[in-house]
C-alpha cells in the first residue's frame, strides 16, 4: 500500500521521488548565490569552468551551477549535469527582459516552452527558430514542473505578477524597441533572455524534464542597460525564492 501511495503522489507530480537529483542552474553569481548561501552539506566539483555544487536544500538533493553568460555556456553546463550527475530535473533561474508589454519589471515568466531567436535558416526554406533536424522552432518544457513552478510564484509573489507564456533565448543582450517588437511578432514571445533555450534543447535531447523561471530585470528597449543595472538582484533572488518554494512541494 505504501509504495502505491508513493507511485501515485509521484505521478500527480506532488513528491521527489526518492534518490532524485533536481539540477538548479543559473548563468550568474547573482542569479545562484541566494541559492548557495542556504544550501547544506555542500560538496563542489570544478569540471572545465563550471563549478557544481551538491547538497541539500530545502531537504531536497540538489546539483547548483553557475554557467556563464551565453547559449555555448548553458549548453555544457545542462549536458554535464546530467551526466556526470545524473540530475533527473532541471529549474533554470535567473533574469530575462520584458517582450509582452503588459509585463512589468519584478514580474515572472514561466517558461510554456523556449525558442532560439536568433537561429536562422531561412535561406533553406525553414522558419525563424528552426534548427535543422527539428521539425518545430520551440522546446516544451515539463507539465508538471510548470504547474509546480506556477503555484510556487504565485505564493511567493502574487497571481498579478506571474505569467507562463514563451521565452525567447540568443546570444544577443537586447536593448532596443525594434528588436523587441520582432520578437514578439515573429516568435510571439514574452521575454527573452540568453541560455533558456539551450539548457532546453539539451533537457529535450536526453528526456530530462524542465523549466525556466525568468524574473523581469528591464524591458529589453532603450532603457534596458540603465533599468538591468539597478533591478537585476531584485529579480534574481524573486526567481530563486521561487526555486526555493518548489523544492519544498517536491
Amino acid at each position: 500500500m505504501k509504495k502505491f501511495l508513493i507511485g501515485a503522489l509521484l505521478a500527480l507530480g506532488t513528491v521527489t521521488a526518492y534518490g532524485e537529483t533536481v539540477a538548479v542552474i543559473g548563468a550568474m553569481d547573482k542569479e545562484i548565490n541566494l541559492l548557495k548561501s542556504q544550501m547544506k552539506n555542500i560538496k563542489e566539483k570544478k569540471i572545465g569552468r563550471i563549478t557544481y555544487y551538491k547538497g541539500k536544500l530545502e531537504n531536497k538533493d540538489i546539483v547548483l551551477l553557475k554557467t556563464g553568460v551565453g547559449k555555448v555556456n548553458a549548453a555544457v553546463g545542462a549536458d554535464t549535469v546530467i551526466r556526470e550527475f545524473g540530475a533527473d530535473k532541471i529549474i533554470f533561474t535567473g533574469v530575462a527582459g520584458a517582450i509582452n508589454r503588459n509585463l512589468n519589471i519584478a514580474d515572472v515568466v514561466i517558461s510554456k516552452d523556449l525558442v532560439q531567436h536568433d537561429v536562422d535558416l531561412t535561406a533553406f526554406g525553414a522558419p525563424m527558430g528552426q534548427l535543422s533536424g527539428e521539425s518545430k522552432i520551440e522546446f516544451s518544457a515539463d507539465p508538471q514542473l510548470i504547474k509546480l513552478a506556477e503555484k510556487s510564484a504565485i505564493k511567493v509573489l502574487g497571481k498579478d505578477k506571474v505569467t507562463i507564456g514563451r521565452i525567447a533565448t540568443g546570444d544577443q543582450f537586447i536593448a532596443n524597441k525594434e528588436k523587441v517588437q520582432f520578437l514578439g511578432k515573429e516568435f510571439n514571445a514574452d521575454a527573452v533572455e540568453m541560455e533558456g533555450g539551450a539548457v532546453a534543447q539539451v533537457a529535450e535531447i536526453y528526456g530530462v524534464p524542465f523549466v525556466v523561471l525568468r524574473a523581469l530585470s528591464d524591458k529589453a528597449d532603450g532603457s534596458a542597460e540603465m533599468v538591468y543595472s539597478e533591478f537585476v538582484e531584485v529579480a534574481a533572488d524573486n526567481s530563486a525564492e521561487i526555486v526555493k518554494e518548489m523544492l519544498k512541494s517536491m
